[in-house]
């Protein structure tokens, strides 16, 4: 049975490659199975597709990788204690509901409608069962 909140997933929408902005989508986050990092869970806010993407850490747009120099900056320059980055709401995310939409180009690797969008006021850590 699915949920009658979810609208039912558009597979005849036309693939465009969309930003959507921030959005209120709400992903579950959990540890990926081999602990190396995260699994974002979500209904697509275009398509209203089911999709999942894996997070590693330290893969680019992370901000775990610095060169040495950054490093020792930091060391020296403490900052108080705050809140902590968070890993979602910091990231981009885009449509692999899994579905080849119509007009997508033949040379992509992953399957979705083209749609992007970044998690406002999302807090990923892992065990969330949405934010």
């Amino acid at each position: 049975m699915t949920d009658p909140a979810v609208p039912q997933h558009r597979v005849d929408l036309d693939y465009a490659e969309t930003s959507l902005g921030e959005t209120d989508t709400r992903p579950t986050v959990q540890t990926s199975p081999d602990g190396a990092g995260l699994v974002v869970s979500a209904i697509c806010p275009r398509c209203f597709g089911p999709t999942e993407t894996e997070y590693r850490y330290g893969s680019p747009g992370t901000g775990v990788k610095r060169n040495i120099r950054s490093r020792l900056a930091a060391r020296r320059t403490r900052r108080p204690a705050g809140p902590e980055p968070d890993p979602v709401g910091s990231e981009a995310h885009y449509c692999e509901c899994g579905h080849i939409h119509p007009g997508q180009p033949a040379d992509l690797v992953f399957f979705g409608c083209g749609a992007s969008w970044r998690v406002r006021g999302a807090v990923g850590r892992p065990g969330s069962g949405g934010v």
